[in-house]
């Protein structure tokens, strides 16, 4: 009798091992979503090294989950919007599934497929565990979104990223993208839009500071009257980061507000920092300048700087484009001289700037920040004519 019950038990175990191996994909689809919405709600990092290491696992498991949709997206792409598009019509939709399942969508769908994912992205709480244990992840999938320039995300940025601290891992560069940096990536691909938005959040003493450093990286002249405000706060750090951001990216405007600016109140660091910088308002001159980069270590690549016409100069452009901003082999210079009109050449470099960002790397943020130099190197130009 023994005997028999193990041949029924290890027949049973057959049929179920042989059910297993027969499962068509969009089971095994189904049953790799059944486990994602099973698993828990992490809190967010911080809560001990087990809670990080649980985190970590978690990860992993959706990793896997994400390459056996990728090795097998013929037949999960369908399930997945069937399933995403159900999961949206929930009272509470399970959290990790719209994110993993909805940048899923967004980075190996189809163009048909970005109003489930943005819908996916926008339902997700900013402020619940999935997104906090795993924002990198979230910043993934807004990074990927942000090129849209959809309005409606620009709160989920704010709470996530302008607010909270998320840094992330770039294990094949071995680089980690700072919180500063983040905001940067994500808010720069929606041009003038995000520096308005911006803008608009410099009277918040909870952001001034990062608000600033962002807008140093994308914003333009037409914050100087916003940012020229600042130069009044009390607050060291924020009079130091609005005096740099009237250097860096102020152009003539922003020279000519600090050079307007009463520095005889100024008392302990906001003084001292004034000082240091003061010199450099003589030298914010389309020649002097100009002077600056060619005085910058040119590319091993690079030849001798050249004289650009205008045909030549979009050739220098579209290479740099292909390059997503690669400045490897070019000579930033000979777009400072070049003979394009210099706002023509600045809404290129603008367009540029934005396409350099969907590069994350330490190295993109240096070529962004060439582009940058090169913008406010030639919003001089037209101004030194002009005087």
């Amino acid at each position: 009798m023994t005997g028999v019950k193990k041949a029924l038990a290890a027949a049973m175990l057959a049929m179920a091992a042989g059910s297993s191996v027969a499962a068509t994909p969009e089971q095994e689809t189904l049953d790799r979503l059944a486990r994602m919405r099973a698993m828990p709600a992490l809190p967010a990092s911080g809560a001990g090294e087990q809670q990080t290491q649980e985190q970590a696992r978690q990860r992993r498991e959706l990793d896997a989950t994400w390459r056996w949709f990728g090795n097998n997206s013929t037949a999960a792409l369908p399930v997945l919007r069937r399933e995403l598009a159900a999961e949206l019509k929930k009272p509470r939709p399970n959290q990790l599934l719209l994110l993993d399942v909805g940048y899923f969508l967004r980075a190996r769908g189809e163009p048909a497929d970005r109003a489930l994912s943005m819908a996916a992205l926008l339902a997700i709480d900013p402020q619940g565990a999935a997104a906090q244990a795993q924002s990198q992840q979230l910043f993934r999938f807004v990074h990927a979104s942000a090129a849209d320039r959809d309005p409606r995300l620009l709160p989920l940025i704010d709470k996530v990223f302008l607010r909270g601290d998320v840094t992330v891992l770039v294990p094949q560069h071995g680089y980690t993208v700072d919180a500063t940096s983040v905001c940067i990536y994500v808010y720069g691909q929606y041009g003038a839009l995000a520096e308005r938005h911006l803008r608009g959040l410099l009277n918040d003493p909870a952001v001034v500071n990062r608000v600033l450093e962002v807008l140093m990286w994308v914003g333009s002249p037409d914050s100087v009257p916003a940012v020229a405000a600042l130069l009044d706060s009390p607050d060291d750090a924020t009079f130091a980061r609005a005096v740099t951001f009237m250097l860096r990216a102020g152009g003539p405007q922003g020279r000519d507000a600090l050079l307007a600016f009463d520095a005889r109140k100024l008392e302990g660091k906001a003084r001292d920092f004034y000082l240091q910088t003061r010199p450099q308002l003589d030298a914010m001159r389309f020649d002097a300048l100009v002077q600056q980069l060619s005085d910058a270590p040119p590319s091993a690549k690079a030849a001798p700087p050249r004289r650009l016409d205008e045909g030549a100069t979009r050739q220098v452009l579209a290479a740099l484009n292909a390059a997503y901003g690669s400045y490897e082999g070019i000579q930033p210079i000979e777009l400072a001289l070049s003979a394009m009109p210099s706002a023509q050449l600045v809404d290129e470099l603008l367009r540029l700037r934005e396409r350099s960002l969907l590069r994350i790397s330490g190295e993109a943020l240096a070529d962004i920040d060439t582009t940058n130099t090169l913008i406010n190197t030639l919003r001089y130009r037209d101004n030194q004519r002009n005087n």
